[in-house]
């Protein structure tokens, strides 16, 4: 995927993902930017799957940082707004 689809807006994360980054970040344990350390924390904080989306997604990553992260809701789903 490329990080220019949908500028400006926020990038879309399963739950999951969203969740793990959000420990990351509320642990205070690294610079949100360290994708490396992002990544290790994620996994030794039990949210795999929020590491592996940060390695293979690194460009989405760093437009999330920017542009913010919203749940992808699955398809099917309806929002509750």
């Amino acid at each position: 995927m490329n990080a220019a689809v949908g500028h400006g807006h926020p990038v879309k994360v399963s739950a999951n993902v969203l969740k793990g980054l959000d420990a990351v970040a509320l642990s205070g344990a690294t610079d949100m930017i360290d994708t490396m350390e992002v990544q290790a924390l994620a996994y030794r904080m039990a949210y795999p799957e929020a590491a592996s989306w940060v390695e293979y997604f690194p460009n989405l990553y760093r437009a999330g940082l920017i542009q913010g992260f919203v749940v992808e809701l699955p398809p099917g789903s309806r929002s509750t707004r």
